[in-house]
């Protein structure tokens, strides 16, 4: 019998162990990076803002020009036998578009037959239980976001080496996480997260050059 409670994939249109869930070399969602995702998570057996994820997901599908034959109930559906196949109380949902594979020989992507999958794993925090309690150090990086004239950040995206370098340099001066900068130096955003700032009963967030967060 198979054991989902370490975690469970809906690709190809089945089910499997998030160990055996595996998508094929040559799709570009992993060539080219050339896919889209969202994240849900569910928290004491509930999930949080559910419609709204995939809202944005559908969203970043249209932008590039990705279709999936799963509608938005369907994808909802897709998400919850996931998450009730594994028997998490608090897990993190993930749905992913890919690009797919061409024809051989062509760099053409309306040849390609676009790929959805979805997985849940167990939840994990990405500051442990002391962080949390004493707060984070945080690092303004020298590491520019990539533009938005490049790459729409309000469609979520796997382009994360400016992040991951700029996490690098974080490490580097004993911080725990950073935030990437604009061409103007500017605040953005950090790798997964938005930031707010307090200035006396005001909060601001960045407007531009950003992914919307759902929370």
């Amino acid at each position: 019998m198979t054991d989902f409670s370490k975690g469970a994939a809906f690709i190809e249109g089945e089910q499997v162990a998030i160990a055996d869930a595996k998508i094929p070399l040559m799709d570009w969602g992993f060539l080219h990076s050339d896919a889209t995702y969202d994240v849900a998570h569910t928290w004491k057996g509930r999930f949080f803002r559910v419609d709204e994820y995939i809202e944005r997901f559908e969203a970043s599908m249209a932008k590039l020009r990705m279709s999936i034959p799963y509608d938005r109930d369907q994808i909802r559906e897709i998400m919850f036998d996931l998450v009730r196949l594994t028997g998490l109380r608090d897990s993190y949902v993930e749905i992913v578009c890919t690009r797919g594979i061409p024809a051989p020989g062509s760099r053409d992507p309306r040849q390609c037959q676009n790929r959805f999958l979805a997985f849940v794993v167990p939840f994990v925090w990405i500051a442990n239980d002391e962080l949390r309690a004493r707060g984070l150090n945080l690092l303004i990086s020298k590491q520019q976001r990539i533009p938005p004239e490049s790459v729409d950040p309000t469609i979520k995206n796997y382009h994360w080496l400016d992040m991951v370098m700029a996490l690098f340099e974080a490490y580097d001066h004993g911080a725990d996480t950073a935030i990437l900068v604009d061409a103007r130096g500017d605040l953005t955003e950090g790798p997964g997260f938005n930031i707010f700032a307090r200035h006396g009963d005001t909060v601001t967030s960045p407007e531009h050059g950003v992914l919307h967060g759902v929370t």
